[in-house]
């Protein structure tokens, strides 16, 4: 064997070496540490996963990808994962496995969330699922799949919608951009607004006015303060409205006033009282409707000088002068005895002729009843003076 035969053959033989120790490393140190049972999941899409590839709970590398099977027997979930782990997991109802990159170069690792709550059961099969990494998810977005792909296709479509709209002159924007008279009216309507905005700046007009007089402005900000002192009088219990809104007793007696209200419209339409028979018996509304139309004769007789006493009274200028005559004389009469002429005059206002004539008329009173007195004596008297 010559000195290259023998330097190719130890090259071989150390790098076979090297090789060997690493697979050992790498396969057997695992197999020999590893101190739970492989874990079978099965999931829908393999996503690039390879043997070899991590297995972490909660960010805790715990494990590897030990085998990568498919079931065709089955209709679902058809990749049959096993994991390799170091030590149990302890899974539960909330539990969630999943594919994930580890990386935008697509680089794979199986993630495991054990969460909280009741206990896996064992017999129990593990299913997991794939997340879509930044790649797919990418393409998923701008080919319009998906919620978020899926809306931004009907934007670019509204978009696009939009700008054709642009061309078209038979809409407002088109139109705007295509037509120049309508492109016109529109600069005009901005001019009269910067005119509008010039004359206000200026303190013309009502708003510009409002905006720059201060007499105004004060005048403005006296009616808003009234308007305050009138809510806070609606809030207290001050003036009538504020105790209406605010006075649980007057607000009481104001809902029995409504309550009445009601009860005696319901018994007016019932028939109940006057007004309510008035408005449903149709005989007394007919007597009403008689006496008001007998009143109106009445009042147009009053006018007719041959209608009665009180029609000559009103439309005979000689009987109404008469009347006036009359009433004078009796307010003569009337105001001389007030003023105490004549003898009735005397008899009501001096007090001490009607004090002499209280007298006179008690001296007759007992005149008369010493008469009726004497009167049986007189005449017994009589009599026996007519025997003898």
């Amino acid at each position: 064997m010559n000195r290259i035969q023998r330097d190719t053959f130890l090259g071989v033989v150390f790098f076979g070496t090297i090789g060997f120790l690493l697979w050992a490393t790498i396969n057997l140190t695992d197999g020999a540490a590893s101190s739970a049972a492989p874990l079978k999941v099965y999931v829908p899409d393999a996503s690039g996963l390879r043997i070899g590839d991590p297995v972490q709970v909660l960010g805790k590398r715990i494990g590897k990808v030990a085998a990568i099977d498919a079931d065709w027997s089955r209709t679902e979930n058809r990749i049959a994962l096993t994991l390799r782990i170091e030590e149990p997991i302890p899974l539960t109802l909330t539990q969630k496995v999943e594919i994930q990159s580890t990386g935008v170069l697509g680089g794979k690792q199986v993630y495991i969330d054990p969460g909280i709550g009741q206990e896996w059961p064992k017999d129990r099969e593990l299913t997991g699922s794939s997340a879509k990494d930044v790649m797919r998810a990418a393409s998923d977005f701008f080919g319009g799949d998906g919620v978020i792909g899926h809306e931004l296709k009907e934007l670019l479509i509204e978009a696009r919608k939009f700008a054709t709209s642009l061309n078209d002159s038979e809409t407002t924007i088109g139109a705007m951009v295509k037509r120049r008279e309508l492109y016109d009216e529109v600069l005009a309507s901005a001019q009269s607004l910067r005119t509008i905005f010039n004359l206000i700046e200026t303190g013309q007009g009502i708003l510009g006015r409002a905006i720059t007089d201060t007499n105004l402005r004060d005048d403005t900000l006296r009616i808003i303060q009234n308007f305050a002192t009138v809510s806070d009088r609606l809030v207290s219990t001050d003036g009538t409205l504020g105790r209406l809104l605010n006075d649980r007793d007057m607000s009481t007696e104001f809902r029995s006033l409504v309550t009445d209200l009601s009860a005696l419209t319901q018994g007016t339409r019932q028939g109940q009282g006057i007004v309510g028979k008035l408005l449903t018996d149709e005989a007394l509304a007919k007597q009403f409707e008689d006496s008001l139309r007998s009143l109106n004769n009445m009042l147009q007789k009053a006018d007719d000088p041959t209608a009665g006493t009180l029609g000559a009274l009103l439309g005979d200028p000689a009987v109404r002068a008469n009347f006036i005559a009359i009433t004078s004389g009796i307010a003569s009469i009337t105001e001389k005895i007030d003023s105490g002429k004549g003898t009735l005059g005397v008899l009501i206002n001096d007090e001490d002729m009607g004090i002499r004539l209280r007298r006179i008329f008690t001296q007759v009173s007992r005149a008369l009843e010493d008469a009726r007195e004497a009167a049986p004596v007189a005449n017994f008297v009589q009599v026996l003076f007519g025997v003898f």
